[in-house]
């Protein structure tokens, strides 16, 4: 008996051993990372002519790592290059970021890589350095490829769109990201499926990113904070303002000036302070140091969007300016998931030439998240909704002249439209702008939108020299109502603010509070009329006149 009850005792030990060391491994493994590298990456960190940055992680037992490269398939006499090695903590475990720059490259040359250490290698890639004063290059751009639940990170979508945009176009020389790579920014599952979806083009031409709001999301709440997983797996180069290095950055290509912007506001507001602020001198001082014959700047937030009612007119406001003063060829930006083209646009004015003013691209989608209230806004020369499939853009610069083609997953065309630079100095694109003509009676547009008869039963028009539109169908637009109380008095319920006011009167009651309001409502032709600036210190809304087209635009 006692020799049966040791042996059951050694063996309960063993199988708790078994069970502890399982536990261990599982723990150990929760990141899907391993002793092999895998999301291997190419960005650049300096001159892409002569240099190479390459980023793989591994799981957090391999401290040290190494690049091989050559020029010979086979890697034969390769040279070897020591990979920087830092330790990553995600929501999944720890894992490690190995990162290293081959420098003294060969320019327009091809070669050939692998990663690793010891008796872990990866399999032999291959990369080629940007020519020698090139000016003729493709790159690809892909809007939001994120997955669109938290708790579904979904990368299918992306996986398709990436690779049928490579496949179609194999002599691209880098892709952009336009933000918005994932879902949470740091739920980890989401960047495991991003990477293994993007594997067989990442590690073949560079990736050079663009932050977005949801990279700064640190939980399925979405409660944001620092990109930190975003910076931690793209190095590129650190030439950004203070406190915002790796997520805004500049570097050239070719004849091409590129610009990386930040532009979450709102979201980093609280843990990096006025995110906007700091980037405005930045991006003066780096627009004004470029030659380049082409200046193009990535930002995810549109100034001018697609969605029904939501604008981002602090960032346009911030960057407009800086914009305009160094007249930036083409904005490329994201986060609405559709695609839309501005007419050439200066001082957030039309203008007849895109030698005088900014095309505005608003991307689309790349993954699988669509919105089903976009439409094609006044500020739009192009619009498409891509609610069927998703879509990326190739960009294309031959010399003195880009071209944006905008293609359908499966390959199907969208929207072409390009830009010549003139030896006189004028620019011609095609198809040609034609601005929208002036129209005879004051128009009113809400967020972008074009309101008209029979919807709106009266245009604007000015009463004592102020703007003044129709109440009940300015809010019915934005899904709210007028109406006529029984003490006589109307009510305006917007969103959770309700204001009570009265025919002829300048006081009104907000929330049960007392407000003077600049304009009496004005009750004419049987229409109940609120003046532009009543909405504005009612609402919140702003408002001006465009003169060039007799718009009246509201904005909040």
């Amino acid at each position: 008996m006692k020799r049966f009850l040791s042996f059951i005792a050694a063996l309960a030990m063993g199988l708790s051993i078994f069970v502890a060391q399982t536990s261990i491994f599982a723990e150990s493994n929760t990141t899907g990372a391993t002793s092999l590298p895998d999301h291997i990456t190419l960005t650049w960190t300096q001159d892409p002519t002569t240099t190479q940055t390459i980023t793989w992680r591994t799981d957090a037992t391999v401290n040290l790592g190494q690049v091989q490269y050559g020029k010979d398939p086979s890697l034969k006499d390769a040279k070897t290059v020591d990979a920087t090695v830092q330790k990553f903590s995600s929501d999944l475990g720890d894992m490690n970021i190995h990162s290293a720059t081959l420098t003294s490259l060969d320019p327009g040359t091809k070669y050939y890589y692998r990663v690793g250490y010891g008796n872990n290698f990866s399999s032999i890639y291959s990369f080629t350095t940007e020519a020698k004063d090139t000016n003729s290059f493709k790159f690809l751009i892909f809007g939001d490829s994120q997955s669109g639940v938290a708790t579904d990170p979904q990368y299918g979508p992306w996986k398709t769109t990436i690779h049928n945009a490579y496949n179609a176009n194999k002599d691209a020389k880098f892709f952009v990201n336009v933000g918005d790579l994932v879902e949470i920014g740091q739920l980890y599952t989401h960047w495991n499926n991003w990477f293994d979806a993007a594997k067989g083009v990442i590690d073949t031409i560079p990736e050079m990113p663009v932050e977005g709001n949801h990279e700064t999301y640190q939980s399925s709440n979405y409660d944001s904070g620092k990109p930190k997983d975003f910076v931690n797996q793209f190095p590129v180069p650190q030439n950004g303002p203070d406190g915002l290095k790796g997520q805004v950055y500049s570097f050239d290509y070719g004849n091409a000036h590129i610009v990386m912007l930040d532009s979450q506001e709102d979201e980093e507001e609280g843990v990096s302070g006025d995110i906007l602020e700091a980037q405005k001198a930045w991006l003066d001082k780096d627009l004004s140091s470029t030659n380049k014959t082409w200046k193009l700047v990535f930002f995810h937030k549109t100034p001018y969007y697609n969605k029904a009612t939501r604008s981002n007119e602090q960032i346009k406001a911030a960057f407009q300016p800086i914009l305009d003063k160094y007249h930036v060829d083409v904005v490329f930006n994201g986060h609405d998931h559709g695609y839309s083209r501005t007419y050439p646009i200066k001082n957030d004015q039309y203008v007849k030439s895109p030698a005088d003013g900014t095309v505005y691209v608003v991307t689309g989608r790349s993954g699988n998240k669509y919105y089903p209230d976009l439409s094609q806004k006044v500020w739009d020369a192009f619009f498409y909704d891509p609610q069927d499939q998703p879509n990326y853009i190739v960009a294309t610069i031959n010399g003195n002249t880009l071209t944006i083609k905008a293609v359908k997953q499966d390959g199907t065309p969208i929207d072409t439209y390009s830009i010549t630079k003139n030896p006189d100095g004028t620019e011609t694109d095609s198809p040609q702008t034609v601005v929208p003509t002036k129209y005879n009676a004051t128009m009113l547009t809400i967020y972008g939108n074009m309101l008209q008869q029979p919807f709106i039963p009266s245009n604007p028009k000015q009463i004592n020299g102020k703007w003044y539109v129709p109440a009940r169908a300015f809010m019915q637009y934005l899904g709210s109502n007028v109406d006529w109380n029984t003490n006589g008095t109307i009510s305006i319920i917007y969103g959770k603010t309700q204001a009570n006011l009265n025919i002829g009167s300048t006081k009104a009651q907000l929330n049960s509070k007392t407000l003077a309001i600049p304009d009496a409502i004005v009750l004419n032709n049987g229409l109940t009329w609120i003046s532009a600036d009543d909405l504005k210190a009612l609402f919140g809304f702003n408002y001006k006149y465009d003169s060039n087209t007799n718009m009246l635009m509201f904005v909040k």
